[in-house]
């Protein structure tokens, strides 16, 4: 018999056109003879289900059902598709929590950890893990410029503390430019972290359990044809992205290492991808992996990273996805 399968897309961030985008790309590759798929657009004021015939009906929060002509549908399952909130920081995932339905993504406390830059950097930091010099800062705080700087120097990197996408990133090659910088970030969150820059080139690894074993995907690297990989290089195709990373097997190895170190110490479900720095030979104390950030929910489009990767290891999506689910609804057995 199949099992009914919530597609949660939309949230209310800047991210909402992606996380709709990962939706229909979800939809389209999840097994038909497998799930029955009830795509829900999340909405502050209330969620949303589209039927066949264009008509939108609200979904029932109280035991999160649909009333629809042919009855009353429940779920077995929910998938996660939404990028930045309420998908991606653990707001989803406690609702679901409570009213007990089984879902593809972190749990609420890792999911709400990662989300929060600032903690997750000191929470991998003090795992070993190299991490940049940061300043923390509240819409409340008055910036010092000189304080700050004396932290990070120059250039360096100011963004949101919780956001995605790359959205509200500067990169700030002047002390002039600095709270402009600071200023643009704050317009999308109130908490603001500067960082400093660390040379090198980005890689990054996806990683997901299929039978309760990890399936440790092929490191991409990512070069940027802007000054970072900003929004507009990450989807507009400003940049380069090769699978498998060109690096030595030593440092391909060690890479993996860390970040099923990490999936496991911050307790991760689901398919995530693990973001670095990989400093050049010259740089002080020579190549190492300095870690940027966890996506906890990677954009899942035909063009994404975390797809390209399973598709080197000839998994498409279709199965991607299936072992997502199949394994959500084993562990909740």
């Amino acid at each position: 018999m199949k099992k009914n399968i919530a597609l949660l897309t939309g949230g209310y961030s800047g991210e909402y056109e992606i996380s709709v985008k990962s939706g229909k790309v979800i939809e389209k590759h999840l097994d038909k003879d497998l799930f029955r798929v009830f795509p829900l657009i999340i909405g502050k004021q209330q969620w949303i289900y589209k039927d066949t015939g264009g008509s939108e009906i609200p979904v029932n929060l109280n035991d999160f059902s649909l009333e629809l002509q042919e009855g009353k549908i429940k779920f077995d399952a929910a998938f996660i598709g939404i990028h930045g909130t309420p998908g991606e920081d653990g707001k989803l995932q406690g609702y679901l929590d409570m009213i007990g339905i089984p879902y593809n993504t972190c749990g609420r406390a890792t999911s709400a950890l990662t989300f929060n830059k600032f903690f997750c950097n000191e929470f991998v930091g003090r795992a070993g893990i190299k991490i940049a010099n940061t300043v923390y800062l509240h819409k409340r705080d008055t910036p010092d410029t000189d304080t700050i700087l004396s932290v990070t120097g120059l250039p360096c990197f100011v963004k949101p503390n919780s956001n995605g996408s790359s959205v509200g990133i500067s990169k700030v090659h002047s002390r002039e430019e600095l709270l402009p910088a600071i200023q643009l970030a704050f317009e999308s969150d109130e908490e603001v972290l500067v960082q400093e820059f660390i040379p090198g080139v980005e890689i990054t690894c996806g990683i997901y359990e299929k039978n309760g074993e990890p399936v440790i995907l092929p490191l991409t690297e990512i070069i940027s044809h802007k000054e970072f990989f900003d929004f507009e290089a990450k989807y507009s195709g400003f940049s380069d992205e090769i699978t498998p990373a060109r690096l030595p097997d030593n440092l391909t190895d060690e890479c993996r290492s860390i970040s099923l170190m990490l999936y496991r110490r911050l307790n991760c479900r689901g398919v995530v991808r693990f973001d670095y720095i990989l400093t050049p030979d010259q740089a002080p104390g020579g190549k190492q992996f300095y870690f940027l950030e966890v996506n906890t929910i990677p954009g899942l489009s035909e063009a994404s990273i975390v797809p390209q990767q399973a598709a080197h290891m000839g998994i498409s999506l279709n199965r991607l996805f299936t072992d997502l689910l199949t394994e959500t609804l084993e562990r909740y057995r």
